[in-house]
């Protein structure tokens, strides 16, 4: 990476500076650890703590609107990076006492009939992350084991309506719940957590992240984007961030989602897509421009798979 991509990224938000200097330096982690405070003391981290209400929400409540509920908004303080504090933690318990359904995943509807696996992902995510003690997340672990369809991905209308295949969007959300799930040290049915997961991630690995295993047509357009933040949706870029946080293995199926990744390069730097519609606390960056945390969430993949940014000749994982 060119001197003045790094000097470019580091002159953002304390989010990303913390970020670059964790993923793409290795820096000591006392540096990091202080790095890591600055995000709740100023720019976005500090914001978005500003506008928490007394009685700990955000918006009009758990998951209303989007994106400036509390779910929204935790998700988004958490993929910051933002240091656990006790008023994240508390809401984070608070939501767990008072969203979950009759079948034990989050269900933030009046009815509570079913839950809903893709909020129930995302929310085990951010609980981990925070540091919800154990007995409150057992029921979401549960929930989330027994929903796993047989081809190994997960779909947030089972079992509402009958479903015969995984959606990549509500896979990609309980992947990143169960990993932080693991990554935090929790170990009930962790046996069956990491079972699930690697039947999840070969769901995604048989699909090329974006492609048909049956004609190698692109499943959806969407998937081939690049957005931040990106809520509940998926695409292959954040589909390659989980591959890297969870430390797998490379594997020559993600070369194809590599490859595209790479051909999005101008400069050494990296576009933002459109902002998905709903209301938002604030704009991190401009659509249709060079993006800061588009720029470090790619060098974070190429770092960890050995790529070079331009050379198109490097990707190729065997």
């Amino acid at each position: 990476m060119r001197s003045d991509v790094v000097a470019w990224l580091c002159q953002g938000d304390p989010s990303i500076v913390y970020q670059v200097h964790r993923d793409l330096f290795d820096e000591d982690e006392s540096v990091c650890a202080a790095l890591k405070k600055e995000i709740s003391d100023r720019g976005w981290g500090k914001t978005l703590l500003t506008l928490q209400k007394p009685d700990g929400h955000w918006g009009e409540g758990y998951y209303r609107p989007k994106w400036t509920s509390t779910h929204y908004t935790l998700l988004l303080l958490r993929n910051l990076g933002i240091e656990p504090q006790r008023s994240l933690l508390d809401i984070c318990r608070r939501v767990l006492d008072e969203e979950k359904g009759r079948d034990g995943g989050m269900s933030p509807t009046a009815q509570r009939i079913y839950s809903d696996c893709c909020i129930t992902g995302m929310f085990l995510n951010i609980s981990a992350y925070f540091g919800v003690e154990s007995d409150q997340l057992k029921s979401l672990i549960d929930y989330l084991i027994d929903m796993q369809l047989p081809d190994g991905g997960y779909n947030c209308r089972h079992p509402r309506s009958p479903v015969h295949h995984g959606s990549f969007h509500t896979t990609i959300c309980v992947l990143e719940g169960l990993w932080e799930y693991t990554c935090q040290g929790y170990e009930y049915r962790l046996d069956e957590v990491t079972s699930a997961r690697r039947r999840a991630e070969e769901f995604l690995l048989i699909h090329r992240l974006f492609l048909s295993d049956k004609d190698d047509r692109i499943i959806d357009p969407r998937f081939l984007s690049m957005h931040y933040p990106s809520h509940w949706h998926y695409d292959v870029l954040r589909s390659l961030e989980y591959f890297v946080f969870s430390k797998h293995d490379a594997d020559p199926r993600l070369n194809e989602a590599l490859m595209w990744v790479q051909g999005k390069c101008q400069d050494q730097k990296y576009p933002l897509s459109p902002m998905y519609s709903g209301q938002v606390h604030l704009t991190l960056e401009k659509s249709g421009k060079f993006s800061r945390l588009n720029t470090l969430r790619v060098y974070r993949i190429f770092k960890y798979f050995h790529i070079g940014a331009e050379d198109d000749e490097s990707v190729q994982i065997e």
